[in-house]
This record gives C-alpha cells, sequence and structure tokens, in this order.
C-alpha cells in the first residue's frame, strides 16, 4: 500500500488550524455523470467549504490510510483538511462555466478541467484546454472517486 506523502501530511497538519477558522465559499457547477461528475461535484463540495460533503467522493483506501495517520481527527474536520490540500493551487474561487474530459486507463482516471472561472477578486479567469487542471481519479468497488494520492 502507498503511504501519504510526507509533504501532504505536513500539509493536513497545518491546515487544520486555518481549517478551524473556515473557509471560504464560491459557486458551483452542475455535475454530469461518472468520472467527471464526481470532479464537478468535489468542486463544488471543495469551493463550497462543505467538508462532509466532499470526503464522500474521496477514495476509501486513502481515507483508511489517512485515518490510520491521525486516529484523533473526525470526519468533519478531515474533510476540510482535506478540501484544503484540494483548492491550496486554484486561482478560483468559483466555477462560471467548465469542461470536464475524462482519460481513463483501466481502473485508474484523469479528468481534465478547463473553461471559465470565478477569480479571488471577483474577476474571470480563463483556463484553456491546454492548461487544464488534472484531477486524478481510481476506481474501487466499481466507483470512481478523488485519488488523493497522486494529487
Amino acid at each position: 500500500m502507498r503511504k501519504i506523502r510526507l509533504s501532504f501530511i505536513a500539509l493536513l497538519f497545518l491546515a487544520i488550524a486555518a481549517v478551524t477558522l473556515g473557509c471560504g465559499g464560491g459557486s458551483s457547477s452542475d455535475p454530469g455523470g461518472g468520472m467527471e461528475g464526481v470532479t464537478a461535484e468535489a468542486f463544488s463540495a471543495a469551493l463550497d467549504g462543505d467538508g462532509e460533503r466532499f470526503i464522500r467522493l474521496v477514495a476509501p483506501s486513502f481515507l483508511e490510510e489517512a485515518r490510520r495517520e491521525m486516529p484523533d481527527i473526525d470526519d468533519v474536520v478531515l474533510g476540510d483538511v482535506l478540501i484544503a490540500g484540494f483548492t491550496e493551487d486554484l486561482a478560483f474561487t468559483g466555477i462560471e462555466e467548465a469542461v470536464y474530459e475524462a482519460e481513463v486507463n483501466g481502473d485508474r482516471a484523469v479528468v481534465h478541467v478547463w473553461g471559465s472561472f470565478t477569480g479571488a477578486d471577483e474577476g474571470r479567469v480563463m483556463l484553456e484546454e491546454a492548461d487544464a487542471l488534472p484531477v486524478p481519479m481510481v476506481r474501487e468497488n466499481g466507483r470512481w472517486y478523488l485519488d488523493l494520492l497522486d494529487l
């Protein structure tokens, strides 16, 4: 079984304090089906600061490992911490219109996301297809989940 990267663990512990102070929200996109739908829902939950909804989209194998590493953290806080890591490098706070395109390789996939987004200063941020955000996915027990080990 893969180990959680030390930098990610450090991010989790550093983000706990920030998460308890609250995460900002934003607008969301309507999810489609399959991997693209999970990705759209993940962005929606993350940008809304909804850790409980976000954690349901994360691969169970990752959650099991994270809970083993941090046994005293509850799911609400864990979801919020995972959101902090997921959104750390995003240059936007909301989605105006996004395209979700999946590239599948067996039980692994990457969903590429591009389009028009709301920036932190309420300006518009455009991501072209060539600059699409890659969101890794993994299929476990017949369902697609976020693969946070590959972020």
